[in-house]
């Protein structure tokens, strides 16, 4: 290795421009290195058959926050969606970063594979039934035969092969959606970073049925419904197999063949035999919407976190909407200050004052909310809060079901607003399909609400307080589990926080009345709600059901 001496001469600028190519490198480190706000956006991450991975496009992936988009279009064999949001964006003089992960008009349709497991999930059931001999009493009596009139003690129906051929068709796709998205955001607050994150989620089908989410769902729904057919259904198909236990003329040496065999089967009572059914070939789901993990100075939302298994087998693992934040530990400095030092606090007031629509819209990005939808006294009562700026105006309030405006209200002082509108008519409340298009929502010009589903299986009828106490008074809709489950009800701290205040069982009847000690020092306190109800009083599954985020003010007490 060969080495070079450099000298400098007296006066010569070389040491100085060293030192500052030395101070420059070493600037440009620390520059690299610096502390960052990270923003991170996928629309769509899923997992087929527990192998085949798809993640169409990302945006910000393991980088600083900066501004950027993309927004392609998706269509293969598996997926469809009209568009796809992968955009993250940054505000240097925040600093403040932010990032959207979503996708409209989505579906995710079954592959060969999947739909060959379903299939064969009902030919196996079907095989399994227990399909006995028909028995008939005098099946050919009153028939001209040429012989002496036999005795036939029993038919045997093989109906297998056409059973098999009415299979009903499977879902035309496992999950579709109008809506999937979700929002994280990041800045920087007297020196620390503040997280906070929301999603929408509209338009929700699994298996082709209607899934209005109010909470996390975790029931079996049908890849293959099933289906009752009649003997004359199974017979048209012509696939009926037809055995004779018996058929012997008085003497027992002639068998019966042939036409009167034809003869026998057209005398059967079809009408008089119970339909057969077809086993649906179940798959268990499992939604999680709104889905928000935190874990230090990070914070993850998801729109949507589906998982759906057949006997068993994992078929698909799939987030949809994912927006990821994050920032350094010095990445939020605190601001210089002169003279001696002082630690910056914010005034308790400012915490107490709250009111219950500032904390309703604290943890939201939108000006707008709808808080409740609920029947009362014949009629559906509508709760909602505002941002001060909309004091005095004018809300409309629209049902999704004809997309008419029911009902109007005004924003008052403090933010809220409250009307009622018509109740619709018992035959949509009746149907299930039908009933899940009753979904409200809040406009003021350009500013709207999510849309919130009138009927659901936890409701609040009443939120009062008086005296330092809180009382909350309501009921579970029925069927209930056996036994009662908890009633676990939880007080927001903060938009990333719940504290559990207490558990109670409500009354035989679904009813309840609970109460509580008020927060101390607070002008108004946001409660939720939990508990496990049956889908069916035939079905001993629970699956969870919530309640919607209900403030309340509290007195000066």
């Amino acid at each position: 290795m060969r080495y070079v001496r450099v000298r400098a001469a007296a006066g010569s600028a070389l040491p100085m421009v060293l030192s500052l190519m030395l101070l420059s490198a070493a600037g440009a480190s620390r520059a690299s290195a610096a502390p960052a706000l990270h923003c991170d956006a996928s629309p769509l991450r899923a997992t087929v058959l527990g192998t085949q991975a798809v993640e169409p496009v990302t945006q910000g992936r393991g980088a600083d926050c900066a501004t950027g988009a993309a927004t392609p279009s998706l269509s293969t064999p598996l997926l469809h969606a009209s568009a796809l949001t992968a955009r993250t964006t940054y505000d240097a003089s925040g600093p403040a970063g932010a990032a959207t992960g979503g996708v409209a008009s989505l579906q995710i349709l079954p592959t060969p594979e999947i739909l060959a497991a379903g299939r064969q999930q009902v030919v196996d059931l079907i095989n399994a039934l227990p399909l006995r001999p028909i028995t008939l009493s005098n099946p050919v009596s009153g028939l001209p035969l040429p012989i002496p009139i036999p005795q036939i003690t029993g038919v045997t129906l093989d109906l297998h092969a056409a059973l098999l051929s009415l299979i009903p068709p499977p879902a035309t796709a496992l999950l579709s959606a109008d809506v999937l998205d979700a929002q994280a955001n990041v800045t920087c607050q007297s020196g620390a970073p503040a997280l906070s994150g929301s999603s929408t989620v509209a338009g929700l089908k699994v298996l082709g049925l209607d899934v209005g989410l109010d909470g996390a769902l975790n029931q079996a729904l049908p890849l293959i419904n099933s289906r009752s057919v009649s003997l004359s259904q199974l017979l048209q198909t012509g696939l009926v197999k037809v055995y004779a236990g018996t058929i012997t003329d008085p003497t027992g040496l002639t068998p019966i063949l042939g036409g009167v065999l034809t003869n026998v089967l057209a005398q059967l009572p079809l009408d008089q035999i119970p339909a057969i059914e077809i086993p649906p070939a179940l798959a268990d789901v499992q939604l999680r919407p709104s889905e928000q993990i935190v874990a230090g100075t990070s914070l993850t939302q998801r729109a949507l976190h589906a998982t759906i298994a057949l006997a068993g087998q994992p078929i698909l693992d799939a987030v949809l909407g994912e927006a990821h934040v994050s920032a350094d530990a010095g990445a939020c400095p605190t601001a210089p200050v002169t003279g001696r030092s002082v630690t910056a606090k914010p005034p308790a007031a400012a915490v107490a004052g709250q009111s219950v629509a500032d904390q309703l819209l604290a943890c939201s990005d939108r000006k707008l909310v709808l808080v409740d939808v609920l029947k009362q006294g014949g009629r559906v009562k509508l709760l909602g809060a505002a941002n001060r700026d909309y004091v005095g105006k004018r809300v409309a309030i629209r049902l999704r079901r004809g997309n008419a405006i029911v009902a109007h209200a005004t924003v008052e002082k403090d933010g809220s607003f409250e009307t009622t509108a018509p109740l619709p008519s018992r035959a949509v409340m009746a149907s299930h399909t039908q009933s899940n298009t009753l979904r409200y929502r809040a406009e003021i010009g350009k500013e709207l609400s999510l849309p919130l589903k009138l009927q659901r299986r936890l409701i609040v009828n009443a939120l009062t307080s008086k005296d330092g106490k809180v009382t909350i008074s309501g009921r579970v809709v029925r069927p209930l589990t056996t036994p009662l489950s908890d009633i676990r009800l939880v007080r927001r701290v903060s938009c990333h926080k719940v504290v559990l205040v207490k558990r109670f069982k409500p009354n035989a009847d679904g009813t309840f009345k609970v109460t509580v000690p008020a927060p101390k020092g607070q002008a108004a306190a946001v409660y939720r709600m939990a508990t496990d109800v049956r889908e069916q009083a035939s079905n001993p599954r629970k699956y969870p059901t919530f309640t919607l985020p209900r403030g309340v003010a509290l007195d000066a007490r």
